[in-house]
C-alpha cells in the first residue's frame, strides 16, 4: 500500500510538472510571435528576442495571391524580423527580395513547393542590402533570373551580395501570366538604389526599407541614407501610388498609407 501511493503522488508530480513545462513553452512560443514588448534597432527593425538565434521563415497572407515571407537576421547577437513578398500568378510565383539568411531562402523554396506547387518565375531584389539580397546566390544556383536596377547591380558587386540582371533601368513593368509588377525609383532614400514594388491587380504597395513600420520611432540605420532627399522620395511614391490599399515596409508590420505619412513625419523630425 505504502508502494502504490508512493508512485501515485509521484504520477501527481510528473503531471504537475509536464503541465508546467506546456505552459512555459506555450509562453515563450507566445513572446516570439505576439513580441509585446517590441523596440526598435536599426533600420526600425522589430527586436524579437534576446540572444536567439535565428528563427524559421514565417507566412502571412496579404491576399490570396500576396503572401510575406519574414525572415530573421542576427545583429550583434540578437534577432531582427524582416519582410520580403511572394506574388502568385497563373504562370508561377514572383518573389520580392531575399530572405536575411541562407538557410531561410532554402525554407522559402521548400514552402513556395509544398504550399503553392508552383515554379519561382524571377526575383525582384530592392536594393543592395544583405537583408534583401543574402539569398541570391541560391536563386542563381536554381537558374532563376534576379532582376535589379543598375545601381543595386553596380552596388551588389561591390558588396560582394551577387549579381544581378540590371533591367529594370528601362523594363520598369515586368508581367507574369496574369499579374504585372511595377518598379518605380523615387530617388535617394533609405539607400542610393532604394525602389518600392507596385502591384497594380491588389493594389498592394511594397514600400521595402524607403517605407517605416507605423510603430517606428527612428529611421534606423542610415549608413546609406541621404535623409535630406529621403522626404521627398517618400512624398513622390505617396503622389504617385495614392491608392494603394495595403503598404509593406522592409521591417515590421503592414498597414495602408499612413506608413509613407509616418515615414515622413520621422524624416522631418530629424531634419529639424
Amino acid at each position: 500500500m505504502w508502494f502504490v501511493k508512493t508512485k501515485a503522488i509521484q504520477i501527481s508530480f510528473l503531471g504537475i510538472y509536464f503541465l508546467l513545462g506546456v505552459f512555459v513553452s506555450g509562453c515563450q512560443r507566445q513572446i516570439v510571435s505576439e513580441s509585446p514588448n517590441q523596440v526598435t534597432f536599426p533600420g526600425s527593425i522589430t527586436k524579437l528576442s534576446e540572444n536567439s538565434s535565428p528563427q524559421h521563415l514565417e507566412w502571412i497572407k496579404i491576399k490570396e495571391t500576396v503572401w510575406i515571407h519574414k525572415s530573421f537576421g542576427n545583429f550583434l547577437g540578437k534577432t531582427y524580423e524582416s519582410n520580403g513578398l511572394v506574388v502568385l500568378s497563373s504562370r508561377g510565383v514572383v518573389v520580392i527580395d531575399t530572405p536575411w539568411t541562407e538557410s531561410q531562402t532554402e525554407e522559402l523554396f521548400e514552402g513556395i513547393k509544398t504550399k503553392f506547387q508552383k515554379e519561382i518565375l524571377f526575383l525582384i531584389v530592392t536594393h543592395a542590402h544583405d537583408d534583401r539580397m543574402a539569398g541570391v546566390t541560391q536563386f542563381q544556383n536554381r537558374n532563376i533570373p534576379v532582376y535589379s536596377t543598375s545601381l543595386t547591380s553596380k552596388l551588389a558587386k561591390e558588396k560582394g551580395l551577387g549579381k544581378t540582371n540590371p533591367i529594370l533601368d528601362l523594363q520598369t513593368r515586368v508581367s507574369a501570366g496574369n499579374v504585372s509588377v511595377e518598379i518605380f525609383f523615387p530617388g535617394h532614400g533609405h539607400s542610393p538604389d532604394n525602389i518600392v514594388v507596385w502591384l497594380p491587380n491588389t493594389h498592394i504597395l511594397f514600400g521595402g526599407c524607403l517605407v517605416k513600420a507605423i510603430d517606428a520611432t527612428d529611421l534606423g540605420n542610415v549608413k546609406d541614407a541621404n535623409l535630406l532627399e529621403w522626404e521627398n522620395a517618400v512624398k513622390r511614391v505617396l503622389s504617385r501610388y495614392p491608392d494603394a490599399e495595403v503598404v509593406v515596409p522592409g521591417h515590421g508590420n503592414w498597414g495602408k498609407l499612413d506608413l509613407l505619412r509616418h515615414t515622413i513625419r520621422l524624416l522631418v523630425s530629424t531634419n529639424h
